[in-house]
C-alpha cells in the first residue's frame, strides 16, 4: 500500500489518522522541496512517530519515485507532504502512476494554508483561482500568475498567490520579493491594479508566530516579517463583513 500523507504546518498538526499510517508502515520518506513548516522540525516528528524518515527533493519525487511505488506492492510505504498532498498536481500525479502500477494507495489530508484564509477576515467563498508567483531566472520568467490574478480581480474574486521556494539553496519567497516582481509586470504592461487593491500578506501561517498584515501595495512592500513560508493575497471587491474583519484580524487601515 502507498501512503500519501499530509503533515500539516507544524508538527502537532498530525492527525491521529496520519500518525497511525506513518507508524504502520515500513519506509516513511519526506519530500522536502514544495515547501516547510512555519514551525518545527522533521525530527519532531520523528519523535512524535518513532519513525525515521528519508528525504526525497525534486528529483526523487520527479524522476526516481516509480522505483519506490513498485515497492508498496509489498510492503506500506508513506510519503509526506506538508500541508495537503493534493494541492499539488506533483502529487497527483503520484497516484495517477500507483493507478498504472497496479498500487493501492491511500490519501491521508492534513491541514495547509487553504484552511487558515478565514483567519484573513476575507469570505473563502470569493477566492478565485489560485496562482504561484515564481522567481524569475535565466530565460525564464512566467508572466501567467499575473494573469490570473487580473482576471480574478476583475470578477471581484481574491487571489491567493503562493510563493516560490528554492529548496535547493534555502531561499524562500518573501512578500516584500513578490511585490517587487509584480510590480515589474505592471510597469512593463503598463497596469496599475497593485496601486489600487487591497494586499494581505500571510507570514509563516500555522505557526505560534505567524502574522497577517493587509495593507497598500507600499505598506507591504516594506514588511519585513520574519515567518515563512510566506503568501499574497490580493484582495478583489471588498463586502462591508470583510472590511469590518481585515480591520480587527489583519491590522488594516483602510
Amino acid at each position: 500500500m502507498f501512503y500519501l500523507i499530509g503533515i500539516g504546518l507544524n508538527p502537532k498538526q498530525l492527525t491521529l489518522e496520519a500518525k497511525e499510517a506513518i507508524e504502520a508502515c515500513s519506509k516513511a520518506f519526506f519530500e522536502s522541496y514544495t515547501s516547510q513548516y512555519s514551525e518545527g522540525n522533521i525530527a519532531e516528528l520523528e519523535e512524535l512517530t518513532g519513525k525515521k524518515f528519508i528525504e526525497l527533493k525534486r528529483e526523487g519525487i520527479e524522476q526516481g519515485f516509480e522505483l519506490i511505488l513498485k515497492g508498496a506492492k509489498e510492503e506500506d510505504i508513506a510519503l509526506l507532504v506538508f500541508g495537503n498532498p493534493l494541492n499539488a498536481t506533483t502529487h497527483i500525479q503520484l497516484l495517477l502512476d500507483a493507478k498504472k502500477l497496479g498500487v493501492k494507495a491511500k490519501v491521508v489530508a492534513g491541514l495547509s494554508i487553504f484552511d487558515f484564509l478565514g483567519k484573513t477576515g476575507l469570505d473563502s467563498y470569493r477566492f478565485g483561482r489560485t496562482c504561484t508567483i515564481v522567481f524569475p531566472r535565466e530565460n525564464y520568467a512566467p508572466e501567467s500568475f499575473y494573469e490570473i490574478i487580473e482576471k480574478n480581480h476583475a470578477t471581484g474574486l481574491h487571489t491567493l498567490c503562493l510563493l516560490d521556494i528554492d529548496a535547493e539553496n534555502g531561499n524562500f519567497m518573501s512578500v516584500s520579493e513578490a511585490i517587487g516582481i509584480l510590480e515589474k509586470i505592471e510597469k512593463k504592461q503598463g497596469k496599475q491594479l497593485l496601486q489600487k487593491a487591497v494586499l494581505v500578506g500571510l507570514y509563516g501561517l500555522g505557526g505560534s508566530s505567524e502574522k497577517i498584515k493587509a495593507g497598500t501595495l507600499n505598506e507591504l512592500r516594506r514588511s519585513s516579517y520574519a515567518g515563512f513560508p510566506q503568501s499574497l493575497v490580493v484582495a478583489g471587491e471588498l463586502n462591508e463583513k470583510e472590511e469590518e474583519a481585515l480591520r480587527e484580524l489583519a491590522d488594516w487601515n483602510g
